[in-house]
């Protein structure tokens, strides 16, 4: 149909507009045209299929770039620091004979603790420092992002991993930080070991980066994450090597040329923590933020102008 006037879009009150400011103080209303659902992206429920901001360049390209190198420094820092032990003992031992002592333990839980904290904080500004498909899997099952650009990380994490790995080989001559299963643990035990310890570490990563939490300064995040690393390492590193990162365990084992059967727990275990941890966070804490709103909230915008009941 065609008509003489052009019919305005109506001024919506935006409930998702982000307004930040310096201090996080209250925010002003903004009015807002309604946005097509193509602008909006493509979503199921509350799973976002592809989202208005995934295609955006060169924002997108730095996001991917910031992933790649934030999963690079994990490998070269952390598993770098599993090269640091081996190589205090490779004085009077063979490869084969070196054993990961009390020392050389608490050496590996610092090196991935503070280094991936590091890089969390270098990062997350860019891309939000996921360096692990576990997190950015979980993210998606949280609405938090699209599964587009959920995979578009994916595959630069484990580029990036194995860009480290590699440089590792090359100046070591091996590569350090491959996981194994302890021969005194079965398959399954394995598998709910890394399960939990996954599930651990993404509820901390969702907890630490909840913008709802504005008692929670910023440089928590980094520290939150790189303490659940770090206590993580303590226990998993004898029992499984400490996967709890499917591009961090495919780039140190496939370029250490160690894929057994067995492996696969690496990969489905985060996964699967990840599949639950989602809409665990969702469900658990969910309705206790949406119930605490105010109008100095840092990202909600309210119609009425009056807290949530």
């Amino acid at each position: 149909m065609k008509s003489g006037n052009k019919s305005k879009t109506p001024l919506l009150l935006n409930d998702d507009l982000k307004l930040k400011t310096g201090d996080y103080g209250s925010t002003p209303i903004k009015k807002t045209r309604a946005l097509s659902s193509r602008e909006m992206g493509v979503s199921i429920g509350n799973f976002k299929l592809v989202d208005d901001q995934d295609f955006k360049f060169p924002a997108l390209f730095r996001e991917l770039l910031a992933e790649l190198l934030g999963t690079f420094y994990l490998i070269f820092i952390g598993s770098g620091g599993v090269g640091g032990v081996i190589l205090l003992q490779l004085q009077e031992k063979t490869l084969q004979e070196v054993k990961i002592d009390s020392a050389g333990l608490l050496q590996i839980a610092f090196a991935f603790g503070l280094g991936i904290g590091g890089a969390v904080h270098l990062f997350s500004d860019i891309s939000g420092g996921h360096f692990n498909p576990a997190v950015s899997f979980c993210l998606f099952m949280a609405g938090k992002i699209s599964i587009v650009k959920g995979v578009l990380f994916t595959i630069f994490q484990i580029a990036g991993g194995l860009i480290g790995a590699g440089i590792l080989q090359a100046m070591f001559g091996f590569c350090p930080g491959a996981v194994a299963i302890n021969p005194g643990l079965t398959v399954a035990s394995a598998f709910f070991i890394e399960f939990f310890g996954t599930l651990f570490l993404l509820l901390t990563i969702l907890a630490t980066t909840n913008s709802d939490r504005k008692h929670s300064p910023s440089y928590l995040q980094p520290l939150s994450i790189g303490v659940a690393i770090f206590v993580l390492h303590m226990f998993l590193v004898p029992a499984t090597g400490c996967g709890l990162n499917p591009a961090r365990c495919l780039a140190t084992n496939i370029v250490d040329k160690q894929l057994p059967t067995s492996f696969l727990i690496y990969i489905f275990a985060p996964l699967v923590a990840a599949i639950v941890g989602g809409p665990l966070y969702v469900y658990l804490f969910g309705p206790h933020y949406h119930s605490h709103k105010d109008l100095n909230k840092r990202e909600d915008v309210y119609v009425n102008k009056q807290v949530a009941e």
